[in-house]
């Protein structure tokens, strides 16, 4: 039975650094859980700036979520 992991983050990161999270949180799955490489699935949700808030707060008026990097 495959397992499945989901993150959700702010849209605009750079692709390396979510290509990096991919395999990263691949290995760790594969590590704690002793699966194999097809047996892990790790997506990344990219989120708009108008489509997310916290405690009422939409992200683009988090400076956080603004962030550039």
């Amino acid at each position: 039975m495959p397992v499945m992991c989901t993150v959700q983050l702010p849209k605009g990161k750079k692709q390396e650094k979510i290509e990096k999270t991919l395999v990263d949180i691949s290995n760790i799955l594969m590590e704690n859980f002793d699966m194999q490489p097809n047996q892990v699935r790790v997506t990344i949700d990219e989120l708009p700036k108008g489509r997310y808030s916290a405690g009422g707060v939409m992200a683009y008026e988090m400076p956080e979520f603004n962030e550039e990097e």
